[in-house]
This record gives C-alpha cells, sequence and structure tokens, in this order.
C-alpha cells in the first residue's frame, strides 16, 4: 500500500485548519476562499525560490479544506 507523503498531510492539515477557523468567525463561502488564497499564496512564496513549488500542494491544502467544511456544517 501507498503512504501519502508527510508534506501532503501537513498541507491537508494546514487546509482544514484554516478553512475551520475561519468558519468559525465567517460564512463557509469565505472559509472556502481563505483556503485557496493561503494555497496559492504558499505556492508563489515557493516559486520566488524560496522553497519548492508543487501545484499538488495547493491542490491537497483546498481539498483539507473543503473536506472539513461539511462535517462542520453539519455538527
Amino acid at each position: 500500500m501507498k503512504t501519502i507523503p508527510i508534506d501532503k498531510q501537513a498541507h491537508f492539515l494546514a487546509g482544514a485548519a484554516i478553512a475551520s477557523t475561519v468558519c468559525l468567525y465567517s460564512t463557509p463561502l469565505l472559509a472556502i476562499v481563505a483556503c485557496v488564497v493561503a494555497a496559492v499564496g504558499k505556492e508563489l512564496y515557493d516559486a520566488t525560490g524560496r522553497g519548492t513549488p508543487d501545484v499538488w500542494d495547493a491542490v491537497v491544502t483546498i481539498l483539507g479544506g473543503t473536506v472539513v467544511l461539511p462535517y462542520i456544517l453539519l455538527s
């Protein structure tokens, strides 16, 4: 069985944390927008030479935010 790299796990959890925190104080739409902005912003920062840019990091970060929101909204 393949394992999920720790980097992708961290991005998933970061997206979940961002979306759930913003959703506590605002709307779910703003939570997803914040998650997308953070994910794309991080990859743009990495692209300036301060890290390793990877589009899958952004995808997994956004996925973390979208997976956690239904659980928050239904509870």
